[in-house]
């Protein structure tokens, strides 16, 4: 047969063989149901303007994978839509938001769309929630803990009005009422599952390369990871072992801020007084810190060189790293090397006896995490994983968490990073509207603490929930999530040597004063930078000057005799005493503070009595009646504007002070403690006078008080002695009108009077010693954050 006849019989083979449904064709790649979708959405989305239907465009930022193969690489598109919105708007009927996002098609690199079915399980580092659904559920803003604190507190204050008028100002202007609306900006990401199985074309898909092609190149990094330290320890005098490094990054200090900005990674704050009131503030309110400092952790005798953290609004939630310069090269250039940990919450540890940050304990996903987010931005040229058998088994941290790892170590490289692609890269960062003006905001508050106060603050509501948190505690509900690599998982995985003395020195690290001689000289932290609130209490001396007291006058005569026959004067003086307080001061200015104070005074009241003339029934002059000294209590809300002589960053303060006050006023009991019996010139009894006091009506004499705007100005200074405490010495001195304490009794002295047929009764008064000034020298102390 000639090739031609063979050639023929071929392809006529072929083409049967097609006919009857055995031609050769592609295998589709299933993904099973349950499979770990990791998602970053590109547009902004509120549950206060975003309208049901809007469409959403994600990315996926972490690979599908399926026995170590990629299906689904970095970056593949992924789209969705808003279902449904729900939004707190004045707080009536809803108190709280949600909003029902579905992703339903992947965009694969030929533009093929492939529908999909899955549900989100979480929201990375989100204060929100998901429900049983997959739908996102926003926050009670009366469950935080800054609400919960104002209420206990305000509680607290219940029999004062004054006190709870500071009570109200020091939790206003020191934590916030939370923002309940669900705002999610571009970048936000999701964690989705399949609910139902998915089919994929079996398509080639490029990986980043490998660092090293060669056995000697591999030897040499062998040799290099071989050398670099893995153990940090905590900044403390016990030097406790802490985190394992499981990430190093080749490259200039540059490339390095450059890779990690573009991926959303942010440097944190360093931790001083300031930035400690932001994290309780993010704590208390459940809001957003980007910048929230972290602890420091050693490692080979140094503190790190970087600290980045990633989080989207909270503090309890946060992917973070610590990145030390190491002596360390890789043809010739710098290598760095990194400790990552997931913070997943917040909990109380027994055997720290304090609370901490509780981490995800598969730190190898937190290395997953921070290779896929620099693989994403293209500024990672090549990548290598590492073991490290010599790293001790079953290690955990310095508050005593297991850290769960294989022992690699990933190696990136960088490119350059000149051109990053930004983690918002062609991402709408279209602004919107996340919640009403200020009027709807303070009906919104309004209406959301009176459904609070109605529906959950009793006995059995209170009761309910506490049983029900007590059983939640001993659920789990964190899924266990385990991220794939944009690497190709064992193959480039490299073996090293490992010896008898390496086991035996992992298992028994030195802390870096052994291996140094002394502990390190650590790197200057701006630990007294200026304070921005200020918690105080002080108490001293409270004394009256100006005029002091007053008095009414009762006369009695007979109808044919202009004269009187009794004069009784009953008046009044205040006595120095002492006083407690407390203190909020913002210092949000360079010269200027703002400070709410409550003053409490214990200063005594005198009641006298004098009377001219005689008593009808004995013929004796009378002319005065016993009375005991009484309390006097005042109670006193100030605002001052502190004009400060130094700047916020002085830590001595000279200051003067004015602003407006408000006081009350009252008796701690019933001033008269004896009086004498009766008598009868013109009067039926001296009885009335006791009788005038009856403690149970609203006159200041008969358990009433009196309210007084006045005007509070002085001067003193405060030192701060530590980072955290400070001292103060104050002189204030509040002008107002003389306290009357006569004038709303006069009715009830009088209903009790009788006179004699043929007498006359006139009142007179009352009469008041001028303007009163309340002098006040404490002495106390702050805490400042």
């Amino acid at each position: 047969m000639s090739p031609q006849a063979r050639c023929r019989c071929v392809i006529l083979i072929i083409l049967c063989v097609a006919q009857l449904g055995f031609a050769p064709h592609l295998h589709a790649e299933t993904l099973p149901a349950g499979t770990t979708l990791e998602i970053r959405i590109q547009q902004p989305i509120s549950s206060y303007s975003t309208p049901a239907g809007t469409r959403i465009t994600g990315v996926m930022i972490s690979p599908v994978t399926d026995s170590g193969k990629i299906l689904v690489p970095l970056g593949t598109t992924i789209t969705g839509t808003v279902v449904a919105v729900r939004k707190v708007g004045i707080g009536f009927p809803h108190e709280t938001a949600r909003i029902d996002l579905r992703f339903d098609h992947i965009i694969l690199a030929n533009g093929k769309s492939v529908p999909i079915s899955c549900r989100i399980t979480e929201i990375e580092n989100a204060r929100e929630s998901i429900d049983k659904k997959g739908r996102i559920q926003g926050i009670r803003a009366t469950a935080t803990l800054s609400n919960r604190t104002s209420g206990v507190v305000g509680s607290l204050a219940f029999g004062d009005p004054i006190a709870a008028i500071f009570t109200t100002a020091g939790s206003a202007t020191t934590l916030r009422f939370s923002e309940p609306e669900i705002s999610l900006p571009a970048g936000t990401e999701f964690i989705a599952k399949l609910t139902a199985p998915l089919d994929f074309p079996n398509e080639t898909v490029q990986s980043v390369p490998q660092l090293v092609v060669t056995p000697g190149g591999k030897d040499n990094l062998s040799r290099i990871v071989r050398a670099l330290p893995y153990r940090t320890f905590s900044d403390s005098k016990k030097e406790t072992p802490s985190d394992i490094t499981n990430l190093a990054f080749i490259g200039t200090a540059d490339e390095l801020q450059r890779a990690f900005a573009a991926a959303g990674w942010v440097i944190v704050d360093t931790l001083t007084a300031q930035t400690t009131y932001s994290t309780i503030r993010s704590i208390a309110e459940n809001q957003g810190y980007r910048r929230a400092p972290m602890s420091i952790l050693i490692l080979d005798g140094k503190q790190p060189d970087f600290a980045y953290a990633k989080t989207l609004n909270t503090f309890s939630k946060r992917h973070h790293l610590r990145i030390w310069r190491t002596t360390q090269t890789w043809h010739g250039r710098q290598i760095w090397t990194s400790s990552s940990t997931h913070d997943i919450g917040i909990g109380f540890s027994k055997k720290s006896k304090t609370f901490i940050h509780l981490i995800d304990t598969n730190i190898d996903n937190e290395r997953a995490k921070v290779v896929n987010d620099l693989i994403f931005t293209g500024c990672v040229s090549a990548a290598q994983l590492v073991t490290r058998p010599w790293l001790p088994a079953h290690p955990q941290n310095a508050t005593h968490e297991d850290l769960i790892t294989d022992g690699r170590i990933a190696v990136l490289e960088f490119n350059g990073c000149r051109q990053p692609r930004s983690e918002i890269s062609g991402e709408d960062t279209t602004l919107l509207r996340i919640h009403g003006n200020r009027f709807e905001r303070t009906t919104r508050q309004t209406v959301l603490t009176l459904e609070n106060n109605v529906l959950r603050d009793n006995v059995g509501v209170m009761t309910y929930s506490s049983i029900h948190y007590l059983l939640d505690l001993k659920k789990e509900h964190k899924e266990h999530l385990e991220r794939q690599m944009d690497l190709a998982g064992q193959k480039y995985t490299i073996q090293d040597t490992f010896s008898p003395q390496d086991a035996y020195t992992s298992l028994y690290p030195r802390p870096f004063s052994d291996r140094y001689g002394k502990t390190p000289n650590l790197k200057s932290i701006n630990r007294w930078a200026p304070p921005t609130v200020e918690i105080g209490v002080r108490g001293g001396f409270h004394g009256y000057y100006g005029g002091n007291g007053g008095a009414i006058v009762f006369l009695i005569n007979q109808d044919n005799n202009p004269n009187p026959d009794l004069i009784v004067v009953i008046g009044n003086t205040l006595h120095d005493g002492w006083e407690l307080g407390g203190t909020v001061t913002l210092d949000s200015q360079k010269y200027f503070s703002h400070e709410f104070a409550y003053d409490h005074s214990f200063t005594r009241f005198l009641l006298g009595l004098e009377v001219v003339g005689q008593d009808s029934t004995t013929g004796e002059l009378v002319n005065q009646f016993a009375f005991n000294i009484t309390g006097l209590r005042t109670s006193q809300f100030t605002y001052n504007l502190l004009i400060n002589a130094t700047p916020r960053t002085s830590r001595f303060r000279p200051y003067f002070a004015i602003g407006p006050s408000l006081q009350l006023m009252h008796l701690a009991e019933a001033p008269i403690k004896k009086a004498p019996g009766f008598f009868k010139l013109g009067l039926s009894t001296v009885g009335l006078l006791t009788a005038a006091y009856d403690f149970g009506g609203t006159p200041p004499l008969e358990g009433g008080g009196i309210f007084q705007p006045g005007l509070n100005y002085g001067g003193g200074a405060r030192f701060r002695l530590t980072p955290r405490w400070m001292i103060r010495a104050d002189f204030r001195e509040t002008f107002t009108a003389q306290p009357d304490f006569w004038t709303k009794s006069k009715n009830d002295i009088l209903s009790n009077v009788s006179v004699s047929e043929g007498y006359n009764l006139t009142f007179l008064g009352p009469f008041l010693n001028g303007p009163s000034r309340q002098d006040r020298i404490t002495g106390g102390f702050a805490f400042t954050f």
